[in-house]
C-alpha cells in the first residue's frame, strides 16, 4: 500500500540526523522507504538549515571583530621576532662550523709535532739499537776467536755476555737484525758445548762393546782444560746434567748391574779395575756378600779418586739412588733366609750393609737413610717372604691332589659311670663300632657319653659332633627322637661321642630283644638298655684313612710355631726379624684357609674325595688343637711367652671342623638325592606286578641295593668302623623311610602286590649285613674268658645305625602275615613300638578286604593301643 509518510517528515528525519545524529522515534519512518520525491524537500530543508547557520557566523564574527585583530596584530609580530632568532640562529651556527675549522688546524698541526717527535727518538734508538748490535757483533767476533784459539773458558764467559747483551737490546724478536744475530750466538754457543763435550768425552771414555770406562785424570794435549775448568764451563753454561745423566746411566748399565745382577746360571760379572780404567768382564761364582761389598766400595772409591768433587758430588746425587734401589731388589732381598738356618749368614750381611752404610754417610753420598729404611722393614719382608714361600708350598701340594693314603689311629680313655650304662658286657676291651649315632641324620638312639677324663696321648677332648651333622637331618623321626625332642640342638661333646644305651661291645652277640622280668632295663625301639654297672675305665680305638696333606699342613705350621719360639730365644731375640714373631703366628691362618679354599677342587679327583677331605679336616683340627694345648700348658705349668699368648688357633680349628663336616655333609646329600631318584623309578609301588610296572620296581630296588653296596666298598677304605655304619645307616633309613611311606600311602594292596611289596623289602633287609661290627681282637685272656665264642654269629649293629629299621622289618613282616598274627603281634608283641594305631589301621585296611574278621580285628586294634 502506498506510503502514508510526508516529503517533510523525510527531510526532517534527514535533517535531524545529519545534525544531530538522532534517527527518527516513530518505527514507521525508520522503516519506510525513501521516494526519490522526497529528495526536493529534503534538499530545501538542508538548504535553509545552512543559510540559517551562516547567519549565526557572522552575527557572531561581527560580535568579536574586535579581539581578532589584536590577535592579527600579535601574530604579526610574533613573526616579526621568530625571524629574528633565526637569523641570530643561523650566525651561531656558522661561528660553530668556523670553531670545528680551527680546532681541526690545531689537532692538525698536533699530530705532526708528535709525529716529529716520534721520528727524533725513533733515530736516537735506531743509533742506540745499532751502537749495541755493533758491540754485540763485537764481543760475537771475540767469542769466535776464543774458540778458534782454544780458549774455551773465555768463550763461555764472552757467550754468556753475548747472551746478556742480547736480552738488553730493545729488539723484537721478531725483526729480523735480531734473528740475524740471535742465530749467529747460537750458533757459536752450540760450538762451544760440541767442543765442551769432545773435551768431556775426551776425559771419560765410555766403550759399551767391553762394558769398560775410563777416566783421564790429564790429557797429553795442552790445548784442552783440566776436567775441573770443563765441569765449571759446562755448569756456566747449563749443560752439565747433559752430559753427567748418560754418564750416570752408562756407569750403572756397564759397571753396577753386571756386578748386583745375578744371571741364570748363578754367576755374576766380575769387577776389575786396572788405573783409569773400570770394567767387568767374564763372570765369577763368588756370590758372598763379602764381595759384594768390596767390589762396592772399590768402585766408589775409583769414582771419588778419578773425579773432582764438583763431578762426584753430583754424580753421586743421581747414582746412589738406583744403586742401592738394585742392591736390594737383586741382593738384599734374596739374601734374605726364608726360614731360621741361614739366619747367622744373613746377620754377618747385615753388619756389613751397616759397615756400607757408615762409609756412605762419611762421604756425604747418600744411601744411608735407604739402607736403613730396608733395615726396619726386614721382619716385614722375612715375613711376607715366608707367607709366599709357605703359600706356594701348599698350593703345589694342593695341585697335585690325593697321593698317598695313610692309615691313623683314634685313642681315648673315658671315664664312665654306672648311670653311662654303656659298658660292654663281656669284652675285655671297648670298640667305638658301638658308640658312634648319627643324631642329626633321624638317629632314635640318642646316645649319651660321660665327660672325658684323660686324652690318650695328650690328645684333648674332641668335638666329635661332626658324626652328627645339621645338614644329615632326615624327614622321618622316630619313636625315641620324640622322646628326646627337648634336647638341644647343638650336642655336647660327650653326646657327639655316640654312647648309646645299648650293650654292642666286642662281646655282644646276641639281637636286641624286648625287656626281662628279672632284668631292669629301658627299651627304645627295641634295644634294650644294660643293666647298671660300677664306674670304670673304657678306652676307645678306631681306625680310619687320611691322605698325606693334612700331616704335611700340619708339619708346616708346626714349623711355624717352632720358628716363632726361637724368635724368643736369647739366641735369636737380637736378631733383624725378632719382631716378626708375632706376626709370624697369624700364617697359620692363612695356611688354613687356603687349604679350605683349594681343597674342594683338589679332592675333587678321588671317588672318595669328600670323605677323605672331611677325615683330613678333623684328623687336623684335632692336631692342631693339641698343638695349641701343648703350648699353653707344658707339663702342667703355664708358659708365660709371647707365642703362647699369640697362638690363637681356635677359631682356625673351628672352621675347619665346620668345613669338613660341610663336605660330609654334601657328599651325604648328594646321595641321598641319587638313591631317592632311584627309587623315584618305582613310582610309589603302584601296580608293581603288572607289566611294564613290575621292572621299573625290580630295576629301582636293584639300584638302590648296589648303589649302597657300591658305597660300602668304596667308603670302607677310608672311614671308621663306626663312622662307616653310621653314613650308611643313614642313606639306608632314607630308602626305608620312602618305602614305608611309599607303601603306607597305597589304599589298596592285593595279595599278588603283598607278596611283591614283601620281597622288595626282604632284599633290602639283606644290606643289614654291611652292619656286622667289627670282632675284636682274640688275647689269652679274651680267650679264657669266652671259649665259645667263635661259634656265636655277630649281631648286626643294623638297628643302631638305621632310624626305624625295625620298624621297616615289621612292615615286611605285616605284608606276608595273616591278620591273626598282625593282632598277636600288636596286642602281645612289640609292633605298638612302631606304629600308630592309625597307621596299622591302614594296613590293615589295604591288605585285607571287608569282612567281619577285618573290621573285629580294627576295633580291636583302635581298642587296644598295642604296647607302649
Amino acid at each position: 500500500m502506498p506510503s502514508r509518510i510526508t516529503p517533510q517528515q523525510y527531510g526532517l528525519a534527514v535533517l535531524e540526523h545529519v545534525q544531530t545524529g538522532a534517527y527518527p522515534e516513530s518505527e514507521e519512518v525508520v522503516s519506510a522507504d525513501f521516494p526519490p520525491s522526497a529528495l526536493p524537500e529534503v534538499s530545501k530543508l538542508i538548504e535553509q538549515a545552512r543559510e540559517d547557520v551562516k547567519v549565526s557566523i557572522r552575527k557572531a564574527s561581527r560580535d568579536s571583530a574586535p579581539d581578532i585583530e589584536g590577535w592579527i596584530s600579535q601574530a604579526k609580530q610574533l613573526r616579526v621576532d621568530i625571524e629574528k632568532s633565526q637569523e641570530i640562529a643561523r650566525e651561531i651556527v656558522e661561528q660553530a662550523r668556523q670553531a670545528e675549522l680551527l680546532e681541526e688546524q690545531v689537532n692538525d698541526a698536533t699530530s705532526k709535532v708528535a709525529l716529529l717527535n716520534g721520528e727524533v727518538a725513533f733515530n736516537k734508538s735506531l743509533a742506540a739499537t745499532l751502537e749495541a748490535l755493533q758491540a754485540t757483533k763485537r764481543t760475537l767476533d771475540l767469542v769466535q776467536r776464543a774458540i778458534l784459539a782454544g780458549q774455551l773458558l773465555s768463550a763461555v764467559d764472552l757467550s754468556r755476555q753475548v747472551e746478556g747483551e742480547l736480552d738488553s737490546i730493545p729488539v723484537p724478536q721478531s725483526a729480523r737484525v735480531a734473528g740475524v744475530v740471535g742465530a749467529k750466538a747460537a750458533d757459536l754457543r752450540n760450538d762451544v758445548v760440541e767442543r765442551l763435550i769432545e773435551s768431556w768425552k775426551a776425559y771419560i771414555c765410555v766403550d759399551s762393546i767391553r762394558s769398560s770406562i775410563k777416566i783421564s785424570r790429564s790429557l797429553n794435549d795442552s790445548s784442552t782444560v783440566d776436567i775441573q775448568t770443563l765441569v765449571a764451563a759446562m755448569t756456566k753454561l747449563q749443560v752439565f746434567d747433559n752430559v753427567l745423566l748418560p754418564f750416570c746411566r752408562d756407569f750403572e748399565m756397564l759397571v753396577v748391574a753386571p756386578r748386583l745382577q745375578v744371571g741364570a746360571d748363578g754367576e755374576v760379572g766380575f769387577l776389575e779395575i786396572d788405573g783409569d780404567e773400570v770394567s767387568v768382564s767374564g763372570q765369577s761364582s763368588d756370590l758372598s756378600a763379602e764381595a759384594l761389598f768390596l767390589d762396592l766400595d772399590s768402585i766408589i772409591a775409583f769414582l771419588r779418586t778419578r773425579l773432582p768433587s764438583s763431578v762426584v758430588e753430583p754424580l753421586a746425587q743421581h747414582l746412589m739412588p738406583r744403586l742401592i734401589s738394585r742392591l736390594i731388589s737383586t741382593w738384599l732381598a734374596s739374601a734374605v733366609p726364608e726360614d731360621l738356618d741361614g739366619m747367622d749368614d744373613f746377620q754377618e750381611t747385615m753388619s756389613l750393609v751397616q759397615n756400607f752404610g757408615n762409609s756412605l754417610d762419611s762421604y756425604k753420598w747418600p744411601g744411608k737413610r735407604d739402607l736403613g729404611d730396608w733395615t726396619r722393614s726386614i721382619p716385614n719382608v722375612w715375613l711376607r717372604k715366608r707367607q709366599e714361600t709357605s703359600l706356594k708350598k701348599i698350593r703345589n701340594l694342593l695341585s697335585h691332589g690325593i697321593r698317598t693314603i695313610e692309615t691313623v689311629e683314634r685313642v681315648e680313655t673315658q671315664v664312665l659311670s654306672r648311670h653311662d650304662q654303656v659298658f660292654a658286657s663281656n669284652s675285655g676291651g671297648d670298640d667305638w663300632n658301638a658308640g658312634w649315632s648319627d643324631e642329626e641324620s633321624g638317629s632314635p638312639t640318642k646316645m649319651h657319653a660321660p665327660s672325658v677324663s684323660n686324652a690318650a696321648e695328650g690328645e684333648d677332648e674332641e668335638d666329635v659332633s661332626a658324626w652328627g651333622l645339621d645338614d644329615e637331618k632326615e624327614n622321618g623321626t622316630g619313636q625315641g627322637d620324640q622322646e628326646n625332642s627337648a634336647a638341644d640342638v647343638d650336642v655336647d661333646d660327650e653326646d657327639a661321642w655316640g654312647w648309646g644305651d645299648e650293650n654292642e661291645g666286642e662281646g655282644s652277640k646276641k639281637a636286641p630283644q624286648p625287656s626281662q622280668p628279672n632284668i631292669k632295663t629301658t627299651q627304645r625301639n627295641g634295644l634294650a638298655r644294660a643293666p647298671e654297672q660300677a664306674a670304670r675305665e673304657v678306652t676307645l680305638k678306631e681306625r680310619y684313612n687320611i691322605t698325606s696333606l693334612p700331616k704335611e699342613i700340619l708339619e708346616m705350621i708346626t714349623q711355624i710355631v717352632s720358628d716363632a719360639e726361637k724368635l724368643e730365644t736369647s739366641d735369636l731375640a737380637h736378631s733383624p726379624i725378632a719382631s716378626a714373631a708375632p706376626d709370624l703366628l697369624s700364617l697359620p691362618g692363612l695356611l688354613l684357609a687356603m687349604y679350605r679354599a683349594s681343597a674342594s677342587a683338589s679332592y675333587a679327583t678321588h671317588s672318595s674325595g669328600s670323605m677323605f677331605l672331611y677325615n683330613d679336616s678333623l684328623w687336623l683340627a684335632e692336631r692342631l688343637q693339641q698343638l695349641a694345648s701343648h703350648h699353653i700348658t707344658r707339663s702342667g705349668k703355664h708358659i708365660q711367652s709371647r707365642t703362647a699368648h699369640n697362638l690363637n688357633l681356635e677359631a682356625h680349628v673351628l672352621a675347619l671342623e665346620s668345613y669338613g663336616k660341610r663336605a660330609y655333609a654334601k657328599e651325604m646329600e648328594s646321595q641321598r638325592t641319587i638313591i631317592t631318584d632311584l627309587l623315584d623309578g618305582a613310582q610309589g609301588f603302584v601296580h608293581c606286578t603288572e607289566h611294564p610296572f613290575n621292572q621299573e620296581c625290580d630295576i629301582a630296588i636293584a639300584s638302590t641295593v648296589d648303589r649302597l653296596r657300591g658305597l660300602h666298598k668304596q667308603w670302607k677304605d677310608v672311614l671308621s668302623h663306626s663312622a662307616l655304619l653310621q653314613s650308611l645307616g643313614s642313606l639306608l633309613s632314607t630308602v626305608t623311610n620312602k618305602m614305608v611311606v611309599d607303601i603306607e600311602d597305597m589304599s589298596d594292596i592285593s595279595e599278588p602286590e603283598s607278596q611283591q611289596l614283601a620281597g622288595y623289602c626282604n632284599r633290602i633287609a639283606a644290606l643289614e649285613a654291611l652292619f656286622l661290627p667289627i670282632p675284636p681282637p682274640l688275647t689269652d685272656a679274651t680267650a679264657a674268658a669266652q671259649p665259645h665264642s667263635n661259634e656265636q654269629d655277630p649281631v648286626p649293629l643294623t638297628a643302631l645305625y638305621a632310624p626305624h629299621w625295625l620298624k621297616f622289618q615289621y612292615l615286611a613282616n605285616i605284608l606276608e602275615s595273616p591278620l591273626v598274627d598282625i593282632k598277636y603281634l600288636w596286642t602281645e608283641g612289640e609292633l605298638g613300638l612302631e606304629f600308630d594305631t592309625e597307621e596299622l589301621v591302614d594296613l590293615v585296611v589295604a591288605l585285607f578286604a571287608d569282612t567281619p574278621h577285618r573290621r573285629g580285628a580294627v576295633a580291636e586294634i583302635r581298642g587296644r593301643r598295642g604296647v607302649r
